[in-house]
């Protein structure tokens, strides 16, 4: 993911000062003061875009936050909403609690990489409106519910990482819309009933994992239609 100049033009003062004052909530909001590296933040003489782990496009909106392996815990704040050019959000091996529903608002957002956290509750539907994602990647968490069947939506989607949970109810038939994805690791959750058999549809798919879950009835016949499997 590289930086590039959004057709829009530079921030006005209004949306500069509101996305600076959404990453000093996020700041806050997840212990900042005890990060790894927290430099530059808060300090008043320096641009947001250049505090650690915040890359801006070429005209001055926040486009990446990375702060993985930064002692990040508390939770993700709702004004992250507000950064509405964010590419990624890449918050992974911290110690977060859980995804605001606002996260549906980053309409250009391509990877949300928040696995190895201390993630609970369920996966917000609203993660359906983010129809430029491709890389859903919220393993190794404690999240609960049943996978959203609006992630059906995301047709741009190539992984789905959602293992080692504790999802419950059954895999949404919706999955099968996902043409163009490669890669689906529902691996150690509870997830029940049978596998659907729109999974036949993935004709793209080249790793499918769903080992050590709850589900019933026989593999569906349409799985051998999956060519690409490795």
């Amino acid at each position: 993911l590289h930086p590039s100049s959004s057709p829009s033009s530079s921030p006005t003062h209004q949306k500069y000062a509101e996305e600076r004052g959404a990453l000093i909530k996020l700041f806050m909001a997840t212990g900042g003061e005890k990060w790894s590296n927290n430099e530059g933040w808060m300090d008043e003489t320096v641009p947001h875009c250049k505090w650690y782990g915040i890359t801006c496009t070429d005209d001055g909106y926040v486009s990446q936050i990375r702060l993985e392996k930064n002692r990040l815990t508390g939770s993700i704040t709702s004004e992250v909403g507000l950064l509405s050019n964010l590419l990624l959000l890449r918050l992974y091996n911290n110690q977060l609690a859980s995804i605001p529903s606002e996260v549906g608002l980053l309409s250009h957002l391509i990877g949300l990489e928040l696995y190895n956290n201390q993630l609970t509750g369920a996966v917000p539907s609203e993660v359906g409106l983010l129809s430029d994602l491709k890389y859903l990647e919220l393993y190794n968490n404690q999240l609960t519910g049943s996978i959203p069947s609006e992630v059906g939506l995301l047709s741009n989607l190539r992984d789905i990482k959602l293992y080692n949970n504790q999802f419950t109810g059954s895999i949404p038939s919706e999955v099968g819309l996902l043409s163009n994805l490669l890669l689906l690791r529902l691996y150690n959750n509870q997830l029940t009933g049978s596998i659907p058999s729109e999974v036949g549809l993935l004709s793209n798919l080249r790793d499918i994992k769903l080992y050590n879950n709850q589900f019933t009835g026989s593999i569906p016949s349409e799985v051998g239609l999956l060519s690409n499997l490795l």
